[in-house]
C-alpha cells in the first residue's frame, strides 16, 4: 500500500515538473509567430506606402500605352486663300517588340514598304521594350502597304505631316516644324500657338504580349486642330520675287541679295525673299544659312538710299527746299576725314533735287552740316532707325544708329550719306513708306486674319514723321532720280517711278575698323506708282561681283518686279508727275 502511494506520489510530482517546459514552447512559438507577422506586415506596409507607387507604376506601364494625339496643324494661306503650308493625312508606325518572332523579316519589310535600312528598323525591334516607335509621319499610302502585311507586333496611329506645296516658295517667311510638329523658324514659329491646336491622349491596355486590349481604352482626350492663318502674302508676286532676285544673284555673281514688297499705306507685306533659298519639305538637306530672312535679321550700311531721308529731314525742318542750290567742290574734309564723290567731277551748282538725283556724296554732306547732329539723329529716329520695325516675325533686329555722344568728328559727315549707320532692309523700306504715303511710320507684317476670330486686326502707324508736304516734294525729288538720275534702269513704262539707288562699302568682319576692300551692297528702294503709291519695293544684292552700282545691279530687278504687281494688283497709272524740281 505504501508502495502503490509512493509510485503515485512521484508520478504526481513528475507531471508538476513538466508542465512549464511546455508553457516555455508555446511562448517560444507564439513570440516567433508574433515576429514574423511584424515582419510581414512591415514588409505590406513598405510595399503598400513607400515603394507602392513605384511598383503600381510599372505595372500600369506594363498593362497599358500613353499614346499622344497629335492635331491637325492649322493651314497658313496666302491672301487670296491659296495653300502655302498644309497638314496632309499620315501615319505613325510602332512596334510591340516582345510580339515580332522574325524581326529580322519584318525590318526587311519595313524597310521595303516605307524605305530606309532595313539594320535601322532592326536595331530598334531587338530593343527590350515593349513600345518603340518605327516611323513617324509616314505618308499614308506606304503606311497601307505595310499594315496590309498583317506583321503581328505592328502599330498605326492616325497622324498628320506638314507639307509645303510650292517647295521653295516664301521659304524663309514660312519656316518649317519639327516632328513633333512644333515650329521651329518663321511664322511656323511666330504663330505656332495658333497654328498648333492642342495635342490629344490615349491610354489603351494591352496584354501580356502587348496586343490592345478590344474595348480596354481607359481614357481618351480628342486632339484640339490649330486655326488656319492667312498672310498679307501674294503668292504670285512672291514668286516673281524670288524668281527675278535668284536671277539677280546669279547675274552679277553676288554672294547672296533680297526683297522686300510692301503695301506702303498699310505695312501688308507682299512679298519677302532671300538668296540662297531651301524646301521646307526637305529642310535638313540645306545649310542652315539659308534659313536667314535677311530682310529681317541682317544689317547692312545702307550707303546713298539713305540720301532720301537725309534730303527729307531738311526739308521738312524748313532749312532747304527742293529747287535751294549748293555750290559743291569734288571734296570736302570735315573732321579730319576727307569725302569724296563716287566719280570724279568738278565743281558744280546743284539744287538739293540734283544732289539726289546724281547721288552727290559732298552734297549730303552738305545737308547733314546744315541740320547739325541732334537734327539729324532726331530726324533719323522719326523715320525709325533706331528702332525694330515690329514686324510678326521672330528674330528681328535693329540696324545701329549710335547716340551723338558716340559720333566721332566726321559722323556727321558720313551719316548723312550711309556710312556710320546700318539698317535691316525692312527698317528701309519702312522709313521709305513715311515719304510714299504722306508721313506716317506703319508696321510692317505677315498676318491678315486667324479663322474664326471675327475681330479686326490692326496694325499700328506712327504719325507726324514729316509733314505730307514734304513727303509730297520728296516723292517728286525721287520721281527725278528715275526719269533724270542714277535710277534710270528702274523705271517701268506708262508709270512714274520713285526711288534712290545705294552703293555702300561693306564694314570689316575680322574685328578691325574700316571697309572690306572690294566689298559691296547694291541696292534699290522705291515705289510706284510715284505720287499715289501702292507698292514699294527695296532690293538689295549682296557682294556682286560682275559690277557693284546699285543702278546697274539692283534697279533692274526692281522694275522687273514692280511691273508685274502693276499689272497683277491692276494698279492704273494713275496722274503724270508734274513740278519736277529742277532748276
Amino acid at each position: 500500500m505504501s508502495a502503490s502511494r509512493s509510485r503515485q506520489t512521484r508520478s504526481a510530482g513528475s507531471v508538476v515538473k513538466e508542465r512549464p517546459q511546455r508553457t516555455g514552447r508555446f511562448s517560444s512559438l507564439l513570440a516567433i509567430l508574433i515576429a514574423v507577422l511584424m515582419v510581414v506586415a512591415g514588409r505590406l506596409v513598405y510595399i503598400q506606402t513607400i515603394v507602392g507607387p513605384t511598383y503600381a507604376e510599372a505595372a500600369a506601364d506594363q498593362r497599358t500605352s500613353d499614346i499622344v494625339l497629335s492635331p491637325h496643324r492649322g493651314f497658313i494661306l496666302d491672301r487670296e486663300g491659296e495653300v502655302l503650308a498644309e497638314s496632309v493625312d499620315a501615319r505613325t508606325v510602332y512596334a510591340v517588340p516582345t510580339s515580332i518572332a522574325d524581326k529580322e523579316g519584318a525590318a526587311n519589310a519595313i524597310a521595303a514598304a516605307l524605305g530606309g535600312d532595313p539594320a535601322t528598323y532592326l536595331s530598334r525591334l531587338a530593343q527590350d521594350t515593349s513600345f518603340v516607335y518605327i516611323a513617324r509621319k509616314v505618308d499614308a499610302s506606304r503606311a497601307k502597304a505595310l499594315q496590309d502585311l498583317g506583321i503581328a507586333g505592328l502599330g498605326f496611329l492616325e497622324d498628320s505631316r506638314r507639307v509645303y506645296p510650292s517647295n521653295e516658295l516664301a521659304c524663309q517667311v514660312l519656316g518649317f516644324v519639327g516632328v513633333d510638329d512644333e515650329g521651329l523658324s518663321g511664322l511656323e514659329l511666330y504663330y505656332d500657338d495658333t497654328l498648333a491646336g492642342e495635342p490629344g491622349r490615349l491610354i489603351a491596355e494591352r496584354d501580356t504580349r502587348g496586343r490592345p486590349i478590344p474595348g480596354g481604352v481607359t481614357l481618351e482626350e480628342e486632339a484640339v486642330d490649330g486655326s488656319d492663318i492667312t498672310l498679307t502674302i501674294d503668292k504670285d508676286i512672291q514668286y516673281q520675287a524670288q524668281i527675278a532676285l535668284a536671277e539677280a544673284v546669279a547675274q552679277w555673281g553676288a554672294a547672296a541679295g533680297s526683297i522686300v514688297v510692301m503695301d506702303p499705306t498699310n505695312g501688308d507685306i507682299l512679298a519677302m525673299a532671300s538668296v540662297p533659298q531651301f524646301d521646307p519639305n526637305a529642310f535638313g538637306a540645306s545649310d542652315s544659312a539659308a534659313y536667314r530672312n535677311r530682310p529681317i535679321v541682317d544689317t547692312y550700311e545702307p550707303g546713298s538710299t539713305i540720301k532720301s531721308l537725309t534730303a527729307a529731314a531738311v526739308i521738312d525742318n524748313g532749312l532747304f527746299a527742293p529747287e535751294s542750290m549748293f555750290e559743291l567742290p569734288p571734296t570736302i574734309d570735315v573732321g579730319g576725314r576727307t569725302i569724296h564723290e563716287s566719280h570724279d567731277r568738278p565743281t558744280a551748282n546743284w539744287s538739293l533735287t540734283q544732289i539726289v538725283t546724281n547721288s552727290s556724296n559732298v552734297g549730303a554732306v552738305k545737308l547733314g552740316l546744315a541740320l547739325g547732329e541732334e537734327g539729324l539723329y532726331d530726324y533719323f529716329a522719326r523715320f525709325g532707325l533706331t528702332e525694330k520695325t515690329g514686324v510678326d516675325y521672330p528674330g528681328e533686329v535693329k540696324g545701329w544708329l549710335p547716340g551723338t555722344d558716340q559720333w566721332s568728328p566726321s559722323s556727321i559727315a558720313t551719316i548723312p550719306f550711309g556710312q556710320g549707320v546700318s539698317v535691316t532692309p525692312l527698317q528701309l523700306a519702312r522709313a521709305l513708306s513715311a515719304i510714299a504715303n504722306g508721313g506716317s511710320l506703319v508696321t510692317p507684317h505677315f498676318l491678315s486674319g486667324v479663322s474664326g476670330d471675327e475681330e479686326t486686326r490692326e496694325w499700328p502707324a506712327s504719325q507726324g514723321v514729316i509733314s505730307p508736304e514734304t513727303a509730297a516734294a520728296m516723292r517728286l525729288v525721287l520721281t527725278d532720280v528715275v526719269n533724270e538720275g542714277t535710277g534710270s534702269a528702274a523705271a517701268v513704262a506708262g508709270y512714274q517711278v520713285a526711288g534712290k539707288t545705294g552703293t555702300a562699302q561693306k564694314a570689316r568682319t575680322d574685328g578691325r575698323a574700316g571697309y572690306a576692300a572690294g566689298k559691296y551692297v547694291a541696292s534699290f528702294s522705291g515705289f510706284i506708282p510715284a505720287q499715289n503709291p501702292k507698292v514699294l519695293i527695296v532690293v538689295t544684292i549682296d557682294e556682286p561681283s560682275n559690277s557693284i552700282y546699285g543702278g546697274t545691279v539692283a534697279a533692274p530687278t526692281f522694275a522687273r518686279v514692280a511691273r508685274f504687281c502693276v499689272e497683277h494688283l491692276k494698279i492704273p497709272p494713275g496722274a503724270p508727275v508734274t513740278g519736277a524740281s529742277q532748276p
